[in-house]
C-alpha cells in the first residue's frame, strides 16, 4: 500500500501544473453539457430527454430527465445499466421487482430529494402522482445507456406471433391478436403513457404500497455533512447508509454563494454532476496541459472522470444546488488541501515554485477537512521535530 507521504508528494506534483497549466489546453474534451438546451421528447404521459458519451466525454456513465403527468407511466423497462436516480419535483411511484430478495417486488412513493437505486436489468416501472406529477434526474452506471432503447415490456410483445403471445399471457388467441394490434398501434407512445390518475399512498391508505422499511429507497434529506464554514454542506447516501446502492452513490451539494468545493479528486469513482438551480464555475484537470473551465447553470450537467483533479465554484449571487452521482457504493475523496498539509513547507516551495513563506501561508483546513496548522515562525516548526 502507497503511504500518505508518496500520494502527498503527487499531490504538490498535480497543483504545480494545474496552476501552471491553465485552461486553455483540452479543446477536445467535453466535460460539460448545455443539457438545459437539449429539446425534449413529448410523449402521452410526460416527456423525456437523455445525454450519452455521444454529446460529451463521459467514459463511464449517461444521465436523463423525465417529467411524469399525473398518472404519466414509465412503462415496465429494463435496462444493462445500474440505475441512481433522484426526485427533483413533485411525487411518483416507483415499482421493482427485485427476484430472490427480501421483497421481491419493492413499491413505494417518491418526494422531492428522495432517491431510488435500480440494479441492472430489474424491470420496474414509475407512474406520476397527483397533483402535479413528478420530474426525476436519472443517472446510469453505463456511458451509453439510453431510456428510449431499453427493453419493454410492450416492445417485446410487439415482436411475437398470435399464437405465442396467447401462451405467454395466458388467454385466447382472439383476445391475444386484439392486444396485439393496440399496443402496436400505440408504438413508442408507450414509452411514457397516459393512465389514471392516482394519489399518494397516505392520502388513499386502501394502495396496495409497501409500509415495510423500502429497499430500493433512501431520501436524501437524511446525512448532512458541512463543506465549509459558509454554509455550504452536503447530503450524500453511499452503501453505508443505503444498502441498496451497492454499485453507486450520490449527494446533493449545496454551495452558499461564493462557495467553493475545493480542488478534489476520487480515487474509485468517476463523477456525475447536474445543477438544480444557481449559477456554477467547474473545472477537470486530466493531465499535463489537458483542463477545462467552463460555467453552467441550470439543468446542465458536468462529468469528472475517475482521478481527475475537478472542483465547483459557486459564482452566482444565490446558493446553487448539485446533484453528484458516482459510479462507485463507497463514496471516497481526497482533497488537495489537505494532503499538501502533510508535506514540509520546503518540499511545497519547490513543488510549486513558490517561497517558503508563501506556502506556509496557504490554508491546509478548506472544507474543514483536517489539515496542518499554519506555522507562520520556522521555530515553531523546528520545535515541533519538522526539518525545514
Amino acid at each position: 500500500m502507497r503511504s500518505s507521504m508518496h500520494w502527498a508528494v503527487i499531490a504538490v506534483a498535480c497543483v504545480s501544473i494545474l496552476l501552471q497549466s491553465g485552461c486553455v489546453a483540452g479543446q477536445q474534451l467535453k466535460y460539460v453539457e448545455q443539457f438545459s438546451k437539449q429539446p425534449w421528447q413529448v410523449f402521452p404521459g410526460g416527456r423525456f430527454k437523455a445525454t450519452t458519451n455521444s454529446s460529451m466525454s463521459a467514459t463511464s456513465m449517461a444521465g436523463a430527465l423525465f417529467e411524469l403527468k399525473p398518472g404519466g407511466v414509465r412503462e415496465l423497462h429494463w435496462h444493462n445499466a445500474a440505475e441512481w436516480a433522484i426526485v427533483l419535483r413533485g411525487t411518483c411511484r416507483a415499482t421493482v421487482l427485485d427476484e430472490g430478495k427480501t421483497h421481491p417486488t419493492d413499491t413505494w412513493d417518491y418526494t422531492a430529494s428522495d432517491v431510488w437505486y435500480f440494479p441492472p436489468n430489474l424491470p420496474h416501472s414509475v407512474v406520476g402522482l397527483a397533483p402535479s406529477g413528478c420530474l426525476v434526474m436519472a443517472s446510469y452506471k453505463s456511458p451509453d445507456t439510453n431510456e428510449l432503447k431499453a427493453l419493454s415490456a410492450s416492445g417485446w410483445l410487439a415482436t411475437l406471433n398470435v399464437d405465442t403471445a396467447a401462451l405467454a399471457l395466458g388467454v385466447p388467441a382472439g383476445n391475444a391478436k386484439r392486444m396485439l394490434d393496440k399496443s402496436r398501434a400505440q408504438g413508442r407512445s408507450q414509452f411514457i403513457a397516459q393512465g389514471p390518475v392516482q394519489q399518494l399512498a397516505s392520502q388513499q391508505p386502501s394502495l396496495p404500497v409497501k409500509r415495510t422499511t423500502a429497499v430500493h429507497r433512501f431520501s436524501l434529506t437524511k446525512n448532512k455533512y458541512p463543506v465549509g464554514p459558509d454554509g455550504s454542506y452536503v447530503n450524500k447516501a453511499d452503501v453505508a447508509t443505503f444498502p441498496a446502492a451497492t454499485k453507486m452513490s450520490g449527494a446533493i451539494l449545496r454551495l452558499a454563494p461564493g462557495g467553493m468545493r475545493t480542488l478534489h479528486w476520487h480515487p474509485a469513482a468517476d463523477e456525475w454532476q447536474y445543477v438544480i438551480n444557481g449559477t456554477v464555475e467547474v473545472g477537470v484537470f486530466t493531465a499535463p496541459g489537458e483542463s477545462i473551465t467552463a460555467t453552467i447553470g441550470p439543468g446542465d450537467v458536468g462529468f469528472a472522470p475517475v482521478g481527475s483533479g475537478h472542483y465547483v465554484r459557486n459564482i452566482g449571487k444565490d446558493p446553487a444546488y448539485l446533484v453528484l452521482v458516482f459510479n462507485n457504493g463507497v463514496f471516497t475523496s481526497i482533497d488537495v488541501s489537505n494532503f499538501l498539509g502533510a508535506v514540509p513547507p520546503s518540499w511545497l516551495a519547490a513543488g510549486l515554485g513558490i517561497s517558503s513563506d508563501e506556502a506556509r501561508s496557504i490554508n491546509y483546513k478548506l472544507a474543514g477537512l483536517p489539515g496542518r496548522p499554519v506555522q507562520k515562525k520556522p521555530e515553531a516548526a523546528k520545535k515541533a521535530g519538522r526539518k525545514l
